[in-house]
């Protein structure tokens, strides 16, 4: 939903010779999406005793992360918040995929769901540069700022290095806790994937790679932790 949300607002934004009404038939498809995954949420939170906490802070931090693309002028000077989009967007993922399954308050995370949460942080912050460095061209253009656009392609090499270095260490320090050595060779294989897929990604790529590809790799960790976990 926050996906499709986020896409729908960028676009319209950034095209406002086309009427509200040509906008919303070309892109009937994603506003269905939006609408069926509001519903799906909707029916989830009705059935499922759900940390509400988690969801408010999500919706808050997806909020943010799309206030530099909405089409109003005194918004504007939020497209040079750069480093703090590309945090805001893996922090909300993170919470997504750990606080929500883990049903816990982010104040309640005891040590090993904390090395977890910093992992997954870690490891969505990887993905969210290999986006960045995607857009970066569309992105100088339109006045958006992340870190692809923030600091030069070589330090963006030394930076995900350095993320990578801190996933690693997370990853094997979780051995120390109820986490199994499987487990923790999955994350790090994981995370050797995803340092393979944004080395790929230094060359132009379509949009089967960046969509079944560098978002697969959610899916690709999810299967191998399960599979690690049998």
């Amino acid at each position: 939903s926050g996906y499709n949300a986020y896409w729908m607002v960028s676009r319209f934004s950034f095209n406002r010779h086309t009427s509200l009404i040509s906008f919303l038939q070309s892109g009937r498809s994603s506003f269905f999406v939006l609408l069926a995954a509001l519903t799906g949420m909707a029916f989830c939170m009705a059935k499922v005793h759900l940390v509400m906490y988690n969801i408010i802070i999500t919706f808050i931090l997806l909020g943010f992360y799309a206030i530099p693309v909405l089409p109003f002028k005194r918004f504007h000077f939020t497209r040079k918040a750069g480093f703090l989009k590309t945090i805001l967007l893996a922090f909300a993922w993170t919470i997504v995929t750990i606080l929500i399954p883990l049903q816990i308050p982010i104040y309640e995370m005891g040590d090993t769901a904390s090395l977890i949460f910093v992992n997954r942080f870690l490891f969505m912050l990887m993905l969210c540069i290999i986006f960045d460095k995607r857009d970066a061209a569309v992105d100088k253009i339109r006045g958006l700022q992340s870190l692809a656009t923030d600091i030069k392609p070589r330090v963006l090499h030394y930076l995900i290095g350095f993320i990578f270095l801190g996933y690693t260490c997370v990853s094997y320090s979780l051995k120390a806790y109820p986490v199994t050595i499987p487990q923790v060779a999955a994350l790090m294989a994981t995370g050797l994937i995803t340092i393979f897929v944004y080395i790929l990604s230094l060359q132009k790529r379509d949009y089967f790679f960046y969509y079944f590809g560098v978002d697969g790799l959610m899916f690709l960790s999810a299967l191998l932790t399960g599979l690690a976990s049998i």
